[in-house]
């Protein structure tokens, strides 16, 4: 009998694919090699295309660089010696699609991790029927199921930089997330198809991708009929009806007859529900499948599935807004003109959901066919918006300019020749007497005391609401700025659950901000729910942007990053609350607090490029200079993060910014330059200007760390707890022991130490290295820390990224995050350099 060939896979690397397929998986591999470790094997379950097939392959990989000694299931029919199974190093089999096994494979294992030779680590497709041994060794104990969910946003960016080999700018992966729904065998056909076609391409360091132009190519397209040929005919009509209309709802009639097939489609995870107040709502997942079934359905087919799926709308009334909006869509081509009625619904429905390309064409339609008069004007003010979201501010200007100058005309041409066009002087002067649109104009060209007086006088003649909209948002933001938190508060309207517009999001926004701002994260919840009740996307961007501050405020830095490349990809019109480029800043920011410096440092040089794409917007421009510095100090340079901050917070002030020149301050003080900042505060306002508690304790910060005094700080970190902002809680706290240590003793020193950790312990990183106490010797930014020491000195010694993170256990892409920044500080771009260059502190790698 042929013995079984067991490699050394310490010494077998990942193949490219299986490398990439892994790149975002750490924590499953962490969790597999804790099963490992407690002598259970580990059951990968998934749906098809997640990445289980590579997983196992890496799991194998890491348990024989552990010691054990590896088995695949196609050796489990050979003969395998007692001598190894007896061995001092653990037997680990590995069986990829255990539910498609023969009994002779799977009963092998099963008798060999029953009788403790073996561990089983195998994969199985979501709703498989598993075979009898491998239930036992669930039911048992000897084996755990592992969930396999697909990528994230986060996993999504990583695995495509490191397929590419590069960056990829925020929209590129947005985009091919939301096809793939982040499984990673679609994702590689479509980076595949992309690349072929010539439509990826690599522009500045940067990949960009514009999405499909037409129908999926053969790649990626005969991957999903694979996927799907085994649907029944009423899977498949179900499934053509999804991907003609995007998403249905359970209730209609058309969708209640397939019930079973919902049901179906849903366990085998090609169909995803949400509920959404009391309407269960039925999509493809991921909608990469829609898009392939409705290029690849016949055309009498699509017809008559597009006529069934309107009727049945119209069945049940379509009164909600995007009612109309559907039917317009499902319609297109079939030969029947919606009547005006349905398309201005439509048109107002589209514009809502800002699918501009159709309003667009409704609104055209609209004022073609319109009488002169009112009706004829609105049409033309739609269009306007329409071309003002794909960015066609040019064309949207003649449209603005041929109807009356008054009301929210103005306010929109002035917005579009601002934001769009870059042109305050002509956007001041379309203003004429409203006071709202020219303070709005005034806080553009950062003339923020003029502004305040012009919003103040606006809201006091009309009681906010006036003929070109509701001025109390614009109101409350410079109140803010200007650094009176409370007064902000007091003017903005009152949430509403109903939609109002885009003065609605504006106040739900400011408000749930503001709220955070001043008074802390604690009571955000309501703002946020009231902007994703809105549903529209420019209300979901604001509700992400504001959901992740609030996640980094409490320490929850992973979902944080998830919330922020959902907004920073956000693509919408001009907007004079935020910026593409802030948004994209945001997202540094957040990457950079979860230790992932390479993606920061080229997500800010994004965020620069997107910046200069854009009108001039002080405001927003310091905003992104906070997070600029935020990101330098994280890549190690704390005194180049300070000098930026210091620089950001002298403009801020000048231009009576205050509330963001304390921000800016407050981080300057937490990189070192405590002592320079509080002279400067001292300098630009007076003691009482303060937004609220959290810019009260903010200022006691900057205070206590320019005085060194360990005591102040304890209470900033008590006080910081309680306003539920923890990880500036634990970092007061580690500050607060170095400055006991050198003045109180080490028992204050202790406590404080201790009671930092503990905090740190409730959040998910710790206390970041640039925030150290500012008395003590500050290293330059040429010096390496001592993870950075060790890990330079393994790369020089020719260890691996994996040999690296396999020996100081930590995961490869910190490896990659601490060797990026250690190239920076010595100068140096290869591995080569470092066996040459000596690494200081490098004796303590042992």
């Amino acid at each position: 009998m042929t013995v079984p060939v067991l490699p050394d896979v310490r010494t077998v690397p990942h193949t490219p694919d299986t490398a990439h397929s892994v790149v975002a998986r750490s924590a499953e591999l962490a969790e597999i090699g804790r099963c490992t470790a407690d002598r259970m094997g580990a059951l990968l379950v998934g749906t098809p295309g997640v990445g289980k097939s590579s997983l196992l392959e890496a799991a194998l990989e890491q348990a024989g660089r552990a010691g054990a000694r590896i088995v695949r299931g196609e050796h489990l029919g050979e003969r395998i010696p007692a001598a190894v199974r007896r061995s001092r190093g653990r037997l680990v089999i590995g069986i990829d699609d255990v539910h498609l096994a023969e009994r002779a494979v799977w009963g092998a294992a099963h008798r060999l991790a029953h009788q403790g030779e073996a561990l089983l680590i195998a994969t199985a497709e979501t709703g498989a029927a598993l075979p009898e041994g491998v239930r036992r060794l669930l039911a048992g104990r000897r084996m755990r199921r592992l969930g396999v969910a697909a990528l994230d946003r986060s996993g999504t960016a990583g695995l495509l930089a490191a397929r590419l080999g590069g960056p990829v700018g925020v929209d590129t992966t947005e985009r091919f997330w939301e096809l793939s729904g982040g499984n990673a065998l679609l994702l590689r056909e479509l980076t595949d198809h992309a690349r072929a076609e010539g439509t990826l391409r690599r522009t500045d360091g940067t990949w960009h991708w514009p999405g499909l132009s037409g129908p999926p190519g053969d790649g990626p397209a005969d991957l999903v009929d694979l996927l799907l040929s085994d649907l029944t005919p009423e899977e498949r009509e179900l499934a053509g009806m999804l991907a003609l209309a995007g998403t249905l709802e359970a209730g209609l009639d058309v969708v209640a007859r397939l019930g079973e097939a919902a049901e179906s489609l849903q366990r085998r995870g090609i169909l995803t529900a949400e509920t959404s107040g009391y309407r269960l709502s039925l999509r493809l997942d991921p909608p990469l499948y829609g898009a392939v079934l409705a290029a690849r359905l016949p055309e009498l087919t699509a017809r008559r599935l597009r006529l069934r799926i309107a009727e049945a709308i119209r069945a049940t009334g379509a009164r909600r807004p995007h009612d109309a909006v559907r039917i317009v869509r499902v319609t297109a081509g079939t030969g029947r003109q919606p009547d005006a009625e349905l398309r201005a619904a439509a048109a107002t429905g589209a514009l809502h959901a800002e699918d501009f390309a159709l309003a667009e064409s409704l609104c055209a339609s609209l004022s073609r066919s319109a009488a002169p008069g009112p009706a004829a004007h609105e049409a033309l003010v739609m269009l306007g918006a329409a071309l003002a979201g794909q960015r066609r501010y040019i064309e949207a200007e003649a449209c603005f300019a041929r109807p009356a100058q008054r009301g929210e005309v103005v306010r929109r041409r002035a917005l579009n020749l601002a934001l769009g066009l870059g042109r305050p002087a002509e956007a001041e002067a379309v203003a004429g007497a409203d006071r709202g649109v020219r303070a709005l104009v005034r806080l553009f060209k950062d003339r923020v005391p003029e502004a305040l007086r012009l919003a103040e006088r606006a809201a006091a003649e009309t009681g906010g609401a006036g003929d070109s909209g509701d001025a109390r948002p614009l109101l409350a933001l410079l109140r803010y700025v200007s650094g009176d938190g409370r007064g902000a508060l007091a003017v903005l309207p009152r949430p509403s659950s109903s939609r109002n517009g885009d003065a609605g999001v504006d106040a739900a926004f400011l408000g749930g901000w503001i709220t955070r701002a001043t008074s802390g994260p604690t009571a955000v919840g309501p703002a946020v729910d009231g902007l994703r009740a809105d549903g529209g996307p420019r209300a979901l961007a604001h509700a992400d942007l504001l959901e992740a501050q609030l996640l980094r405020e409490t320490g929850r830095q992973t979902r944080a990053a998830a919330l922020s490349r959902r907004a920073a990809a956000y693509h919408g019109p001009a907007d004079w609350l935020t910026t593409r480029a802030w948004r994209i800043a945001l997202l540094a920011g957040a990457v950079a607090e979860s230790d992932d410096a390479r993606e920061a440092a080229s997500l800010m040089r994004e965020a620069r490029a997107a910046e200069r794409a854009e009108p001039g917007h002080p405001l927003m421009a310091d905003a992104v200079a906070l997070e600029a510095a935020r990101v330098t100090a994280c890549l190690g340079d704390r005194a180049g993060g300070a000098r930026q901050a210091l620089e950001t917070a002298g403009r801020a002030l000048r231009a009576g910014r205050r509330s963001q020149g304390l921000t800016a301050l407050h981080m300057a003080a937490r990189a070192g330059a405590a002592g320079r900042a509080l002279a400067l505060w001292r300098t630009h306002a007076s003691p009482e200007t303060v937004c609220g508690p959290v810019d009260v304790v903010r200022l006691r910060h900057i205070r206590a760390l320019a005085r060194r005094d360990g005591s102040a700080l304890d209470d900033v970190s008590h006080a910081y707890e309680e306003l539920g902002l923890l990880p500036l809680a634990a970092e007061a706290s580690a500050q607060a022991a170095g400055a006991h240590r050198s003045v109180d003793g080490p028992r204050a020193a202790r406590a404080a130490r201790g009671r930092g950790e503990a905090l740190a312990a409730r959040c998910e990183t710790g206390v970041p290295a640039w925030a150290a106490p500012p008395w003590d010797e500050p290293r330059t930014h040429h010096e390496l820390t001592a993870r950075e020491q060790e890990v330079a000195a393994l790369a020089g010694a020719r260890l691996s990224n994996q040999e690296i993170a396999d020996r100081l256990v930590l995961s490869v892409r910190t490896v990659e995050n601490h060797l990026y920044r250690a190239y920076a500080k010595l100068g140096v771009t290869s591995r080569a350099e470092l066996t040459v260059r000596p690494v200081a502190g490098a004796g303590r790698t042992g």
